[in-house]
């Protein structure tokens, strides 16, 4: 008589037919790590910093106001510009300067007028040159820092996500683990089975656990894959280089050294995102006073030499020096709404600064709690994965002796593969809250994550 194939051996089937197919996905079932060099953290974080287009832009902007800086910069000295006109008119014009009205010194009249010119300006009073050069060194260095906090932003991110992807990795080793016993499980079973010393309930109970940590397997398995193309995505890598069995497996960080108080001192003082608003608050103030700079005069001097002729090409020359004072009386109001709009705009700038320095504060307290967290959970964790390994040996042994049950096997598998998953994972959120303090307080970078986080350090 055949018998009907149990709806948790087709369900298994196919969910080992998922598993194989995402196998071939994921280093961690089946990869060859000597496929491609390894992936190290910094180097993720290099190749994010140079390719992410948020960045490209922050450096095209850093460039603008490096631009702007040299341009404000040009209004200390003076500038020399030449004409050259040349026109035909209807009737006769003089063509040469008129000096005095006598017969001897009578212009040339001619309908075609040559002219060229070179012509010196100087200003030699206006008090908003050096309110514009100081807006722009500010504004250069608020972009400045802008770049280094979307650099550290990026490289946070980056470590973030290779921790997950070392992360998940070892899920889906826990889970592995736990699919391989729950299979030994379920083929002494079906040995015992055949000679009729196990009941059939063994059998559906062993097949249902197997599909349960095949179905865990596969969801770890997709979960993995999905890091390693966030990570090559960040990167601007191939998700071939970000494959799990091509990183390195980092150090567990070092607590910080530092009390909390130091710490937020820190952020506040030595944070990207705190110099990006204190700069920009230094220029608003001179945007501020710049504004003001509309109430007070200006002072030019101005030098031209000139040659003048006709069509005949004979030329006579001119020159003259003069002083222009200029002197603001009435505008319309135009220079109050421009100074009302640059006070409101410190006023801005002075409030982005505070929450600037209230979210840097925010981050360290975040970021240690994190951290608190998770080294408290790492003891606490390890301690109960010893112990739950020691559990499942030993209700391992008594199942094979017939003194324990099969339940309490397979729930001991489950919560072993379950516990090593929530160490796999802790260990990641130790890593990304030590990132995100090192990353409040100023201090992320290269040469950072190779000392803290590298394993080989």
């Amino acid at each position: 008589m055949i018998r009907p194939t149990p709806l948790w051996r087709r369900a298994g089937s196919r969910l080992a037919l998922a598993v194989a197919l995402l196998a071939a996905l994921s280093p961690a079932f089946a990869a060859d790590p000597g496929a491609s060099p390894p992936l190290t953290l910094a180097e993720a974080v290099a190749a994010a910093l140079g390719r992410y287009p948020a960045l490209a832009a922050a450096r095209a902007r850093v460039e603008q106001a490096d631009q702007s800086l040299g341009e404000a910069r040009t209004e200390l000295r003076p500038s020399l510009s030449a004409t050259v006109l040349g026109a035909h008119y209807g009737e006769p014009i003089p063509v040469t300067p008129i000096h005095a009205f006598e017969p001897a010194l009578l212009p040339e009249l001619d309908e075609t007028l040559l002219q060229g010119a070179v012509q010196v300006d100087y200003t030699l009073f206006d008090s908003g040159r050096g309110e514009r050069v100081r807006q722009a060194e500010a504004q250069l260095a608020a972009e400045s820092a802008s770049l280094d906090a979307g650099e550290q932003a990026v490289a946070a991110r980056v470590a973030g996500l290779y921790a997950r992807v070392l992360t998940r990795r070892d899920k889906l080793a826990a889970q592995r683990t736990r699919v391989e016993a729950v299979r030994a499980e379920l083929g002494r079973v079906e040995q015992l089975l055949g000679v009729g010393k196990a009941p059939e309930v063994d059998r559906l109970r062993a097949e249902a656990a197997v599909a349960g940590a095949e179905a865990d397997a596969v969801r770890a398995a997709t979960e993995l894959d999905s890091a390693e193309r966030d990570l090559a995505r960040l990167a601007g890598l191939d998700v071939e280089a970000a494959r799990a069995g091509r990183l390195i497996a980092l150090a567990e960080p070092a607590a910080p050294a530092a009390a909390r108080d130091e710490l937020a001192r820190a952020a506040v003082g030595a944070r990207t995102e705190v110099a990006a608003a204190r700069a920009a608050l230094e220029a608003a103030a001179a945007g501020e006073s710049l504004a003001r700079t509309g109430y007070h005069p200006k002072l030019r001097a101005t030098g031209l030499y000139q040659e003048l002729g006709a069509s005949e090409l004979a030329f006579t020359s001119e020159w003259n020096v003069a002083l222009r004072l200029s002197v603001p009386i009435w505008d319309g109001g135009a220079t109050g709404r421009r100074v009302s709009r640059a006070v409101a705009g410190l006023d801005e700038a002075r409030a982005r600064l505070a929450q600037a320095e209230l979210e840097a504060r925010e981050d360290v307290d975040r970021a240690l709690a994190a951290w608190t967290d998770a080294e408290a959970r790492a003891v606490a964790l390890a301690r109960a994965e010893a112990r739950l390994a020691e559990v499942t040996r030993i209700e391992r042994l008594l199942l094979e002796v017939g003194s324990g049950t099969q339940t309490d096997y397979l729930d001991a598998e489950s919560e072993l593969a379950a516990t090593r998953a929530a160490r796999a994972e802790n260990l990641g959120t130790a890593l990304v809250a030590r990132v995100e303090l090192a990353h409040a307080t100023g201090e992320l970078s290269l040469d950072w994550l190779v000392r803290n986080l590298e394993a080989s350090r």
